[in-house]
């Protein structure tokens, strides 16, 4: 997969959320990784990129999932140093309409001979019932990369849904990400297991500590 054309977002964002739901609610075509009490890490191999799509399942989070989404989704550049912590800033590009935005994302590993990346892409939300959101992403051509950074085309994803105690949830995500430049696939696909881990634990330990984050 290629970065998208911004100006098909709007044609496409419908399919994506049908795409990401479907992927994130059926094991069909899905390899395990890892299986924990309180974490499901797959793979699957990405049929336009040799970077493999990975999914992980935090199946209790201690948040519903609108506190979950807000955090997670809506206020990510204000908390995504929390669980990734190459984050080095970003703004909302553009509001598109309600629904959906385009954001920009930095990110500096600080690690000899990895260069710095970052992430124009657009997010697209929806709420499915009471208590289940979805967001799909996808990188799309609204900025050019800035001097010095490679440009990532990522694909991601995120459903929470509330659990039937009404205080916990479920969070699934996707996560396929070309880290463009000289940076193997290869390698990518090996490092992304463990990466996804120290990740999905992050996220599971942020909302333990902020329950409600304000």
């Amino acid at each position: 997969m290629s970065i998208q054309p911004f100006a098909t977002w709007e044609a496409n964002a419908s399919a994506w959320l049908d795409e990401d739901l479907r992927l994130m609610t059926s094991d069909g075509g899905w390899k395990s990784l890892l299986h924990r009490a309180d974490l499901d890490i797959w793979s699957r191999p990405s049929v336009d990129d040799r970077n493999h799509l990975f999914r992980w399942k935090l199946p209790v989070v201690a948040a519903t999932a609108d506190v979950v989404f807000d955090a997670f989704v809506r206020r990510v550049l204000e908390f995504h140093k929390e669980w990734t912590r190459e984050f080095a800033g970003g703004h909302v590009v553009e509001t598109l309409r309600p629904d959906a935005r385009v954001i920009y994302q930095r990110f500096e590993p600080g690690l000899p001979g990895i260069s710095n990346r970052d992430l124009c892409s657009v997010e697209v939300v929806k709420d499915l019932a009471p208590g289940v959101k979805l967001a799909s992403f996808r990188s799309v051509d609204r900025l050019p990369p800035e001097r010095g950074f490679e440009r990532i085309d990522w694909w991601g994803a995120a459903l929470c849904t509330t659990r039937p105690d009404g205080r916990s949830s479920e969070l699934v995500y996707l996560d396929r990400e070309n880290q463009g430049g000289a940076f193997p696939s290869w390698l990518m696909n090996r490092m992304m297991p463990r990466y996804l881990v120290l990740q999905a634990e992050a996220v599971s330990a942020f909302f333990v500590k902020h329950r409600a984050p304000t």
